[in-house]
């Protein structure tokens, strides 16, 4: 099982994302663009005029995307181009089908390991779903007037918008690559990319270059100005600064945050119990959804203490979740991690009477003589909404008597008994029977 990219996306990367969709004109520009943006056009252009890699066309680049792909969640491998481009570069664009384009000049000036890092942060733009906003960011940078009905579309606040967004989309593509290949890996790509170069002799040192961002950092806080000459130096960019991306990397391989994901798919992989269990999903999504049904996608997830709790809830429905703790403490919290062994509770409405938790078995209500010339709907909705699953309904159709009233209970039965009493104990899926003319 992958990892969601929840877990992983960079907080300043949802921050500019809802920043972009508020810009006036955002939306105007989008319905403009899937209009006259067809993705084959990139295909047209990548079949003809660069080197598409598979199993059969240089296969060791190609046989690195699927592990990479397993542990990101992207289900479809990615088509794999190199581009004749002496600078090293590398981009994912598409959007139903997205592919990845490395430059001969990224291959010339890194060792041959940290392919695999490029590859993986490739990957991670698509496990974060950001290729077709890229698509759109990398036209508008690039002058789409060309392009009819855009070109008076495109605004200053929109292109700096945009620009601004793929930046910090490239720090949650980063954490995907330390996932997959390891800080250490990500930080010297940033190395070899800001210009050290496999060509050069001398032994460069990451820790050098992460105390570097660390002055560059210490540098722009110093005052106002340096703030706004940074401001101007990044305005239009795609990419963010590359060692604050080897800092950025750097720190978040680090953190408690990946070292849970690091654990979750370790544990993954050797089919081993889960330590902690990463949510997908908050309590307002399984509040007011059967019981039992959220049970088991609790157990799915491989919580193993769930305590059922059976409370009077007017006004709702028998068996409908209505509050979820864990540890006694109310709520859950999408994308987050809880233990697999705290106590998660799990609220569902019992209106009528009381359920036996250990043996799942129900309270009758009223007696068998209660029902005799009770209305047959009223009769039925008292079974089934306290929760048993065999209830039907018989209509007598001998021994009639001269004049019957319709829908009038002559007698219920429970397992073909017809005296019981209130307050006794059955099971669920007893067959209820409620006979009437």
């Amino acid at each position: 099982m992958a990892i969601d990219p929840g877990f992983f996306i960079h907080e300043s990367d949802k921050a500019a994302l809802d920043t972009l969709k508020g810009i006036p004109g955002f939306t105007p520009f989008i319905r403009a663009f899937m209009k006259v943006w067809n993705e084959k056009q990139f295909r047209i252009l990548n079949l003809s005029s660069r080197l598409k890699v598979s199993e059969k066309q240089l296969p060791g680049y190609y046989s690195r995307l699927k592990p990479i792909c397993e542990k990101l969640g992207i289900e479809k491998i990615p088509e794999l181009f190199i581009e004749q481009n002496p600078l090293p570069n590398a981009y994912t664009y598409g959007d139903n089908d997205p592919f990845i384009v490395l430059t001969s000049g990224m291959i010339e000036t890194l060792p041959d390991e940290l392919i695999s890092s490029v590859l993986a942060h490739e990957c991670g733009h698509i496990a974060c779903h950001h290729t077709l906003y890229t698509t759109m960011g990398g036209l508008i940078l690039s002058g789409a007037s060309f392009i009819p009905g855009l070109g008076s579309l495109i605004t200053m606040p929109l292109q700096l918008a945009f620009a601004y967004w793929m930046r910090c989309s490239e720090f949650s593509a980063d954490r995907a690559a330390v996932l997959c290949t390891g800080k250490d890996a990500m930080v010297e790509t940033c190395m070899y990319l800001a210009g050290y170069n496999r060509c050069i002799h001398e032994t460069a040192s990451r820790e050098q270059f992460i105390a570097q961002a660390l002055e560059y950092r210490e540098f722009i806080e110093q005052d106002s100005w340096n703030k706004t000459l940074e401001s101007m130096i990044l305005a239009g960019q795609r990419h963010p600064l590359t060692a604050i991306r080897a800092y950025e990397a750097d720190r978040w391989g680090d953190s408690e945050e990946f070292e849970r994901i690091r654990v979750y798919l370790e544990e993954e992989e050797n089919q081993k119990n889960h330590t902690y269990i990463p949510t997908l999903f908050s309590d307002d999504q399984l509040v007011g959804r059967d019981a039992d049904a959220v049970k088991g996608v609790l157990e799915e997830f491989g919580f193993t203490n769930i305590q059922m709790e059976a409370v009077q809830t007017p006004g709702k429905r028998i068996g409908q979740v209505t509050g979820i703790t864990v540890n006694d403490e109310p709520g859950i919290q999408k994308y987050t991690w809880i233990k697999a062994d705290s106590q998660i509770g799990v609220n569902y409405c019992q209106n009528f009477g009381s359920v036996r938790r250990d043996t799942g078995e129900l309270q009758i209500q009223e007696s068998s003589a209660y029902y005799q010339g009770k209305d047959v709907g009223d009769a039925y909705r008292d079974f089934s909404e306290h929760g048993f699953t065999d209830v039907i309904v018989v209509k007598e159709e001998r021994n009639r008597p001269l004049f019957p009233r319709d829908g009038q209970v002559i007698r219920v039965t429970i397992n073909g008994s017809d005296h019981f009493e209130k307050g006794d104990w059955v099971s669920k899926d007893s067959q209820i029977e409620i006979w009437y003319y």
